[in-house]
């Protein structure tokens, strides 16, 4: 669909109508910070977007990028059944599979969250080497400094947490994406087992566990304190979970999306939804939050987990106990333990 020129980048973003103010903040801090060296081709992956949202985000523009917005609705509508959702997650989420059957020309594409800002050189970024992976990404953090949800990761997904990634800012091995069919890999993968916590970005560890190269933390940094983080190293700044300045007064790093959210059109608006985010709004987040902690230890504790039942079956495998079945197929598919050297 389309082809790469040498000094062109191809980002993505995937939103809706109530996440179009982030995006504009976010493509105003991206473009402020970027390399004039580059060409910077923006890509905005929805359902249906409202138009005139489109053209607000636009006025974000610098002259050296440019805008396409791609309704993905048609496309994915058969399999719209396969998206678990919960509480601010939606559909657009689980775009990012899609990009490199949509973008085959491009080897290497971004893919980052509306929910971030940029202060450092994107550049940077897309210039890391990935020949060798699916993926590169920065460590979650949520995953490596609260147990209970490192716990899950490594009890219920099989992955250690220290390798664990967000998946809100990856840079994505088009060409191995598309060779290890990883897009219809989540497909099957997502009707058999319905991953509850982080979803999309569960999947994604899942399917390219021991494919991914890690970043630096900074780029791609949750707006809470650190004690083991420098600031020094901010290249990026995640509002995430509980941590979004346009409903939390005083939230860590707020300043540096509210210097971007004045730059734009979307500023009183959303000055005016964090003024308005009552008690009771916040009371239902913290609910969530800990609906979620629950959430996290029934799947640690559930014995048909997905990497106990994984495990369970390549024990039975190993002493002859099962032959060729479903989930000796589903092992294939992810591709666990069934690499060959050279890949």
């Amino acid at each position: 669909m389309a082809k790469l020129k040498d000094n062109e980048i191809p980002i993505f973003f995937a939103t809706n109508d109530n996440y179009a103010p982030y995006l504009t903040v976010c493509i105003k801090s991206l473009l402020a910070n970027a390399s004039k060296d580059y060409f910077y081709k923006l890509y905005v992956l929805t359902t249906n977007l409202d138009p005139k949202l489109e053209g607000r985000i636009k006025q974000s523009l610098t002259p050296n990028a440019t805008i396409e917005f791609i309704s993905l609705a048609n496309e994915l509508d058969k399999i719209q059944d396969l998206f678990h959702l919960r509480d601010y997650y939606s559909k657009e989420t689980y775009y990012r599979f899609f990009i490199p059957d949509l973008f085959p020309d491009y080897d290497k594409v971004l893919y980052v969250d509306c929910d971030t800002i940029l202060l450092g050189d994107i550049s940077e970024l897309y210039n890391t080497d990935i020949r060798d992976y699916f993926l590169a990404g920065a460590q979650e953090e949520v995953m490596n400094t609260v147990d209970v949800f490192g716990t899950y990761v490594e009890e219920f997904l099989g992955i250690k947490r220290q390798n664990y990634i967000n998946a809100g800012v990856i840079l994505i091995n088009t060409k191995r994406f598309l060779k290890f069919k990883i897009a219809e890999k989540f497909v099957e993968l997502s009707k058999q087992y319905k991953f509850r916590v982080t979803q999309d970005e569960d999947y994604l560890n899942v399917l390219c566990k021991d494919r991914i190269k890690l970043v630096d933390l900074g780029w791609n940094k949750t707006a809470y304190k650190n004690p083991d983080f420098d600031d020094k190293n901010l290249k990026l700044i995640h509002y995430k979970i509980n941590w979004k300045p346009w409903h939390y007064a005083n939230t860590l790093y707020e300043e540096y999306f509210w210097n971007y959210a004045k730059q734009t059109d979307f500023y009183e608006e959303i000055l005016a939804q964090r003024d308005s985010y009552g008690d009771d709004l916040k009371k239902r987040d913290q609910e969530q939050y800990v609906k979620l902690v629950a959430m996290a230890e029934e799947d640690i504790a559930d014995p048909k987990g997905y990497w106990k039942t994984v495990a369970q079956f390549e024990q039975q495998k190993a002493k002859g106990l099962v032959r060729i079945n479903y989930l000796n197929l589903l092992r294939k598919l992810i591709g666990v333990k069934s690499r060959t050297n050279n890949e």
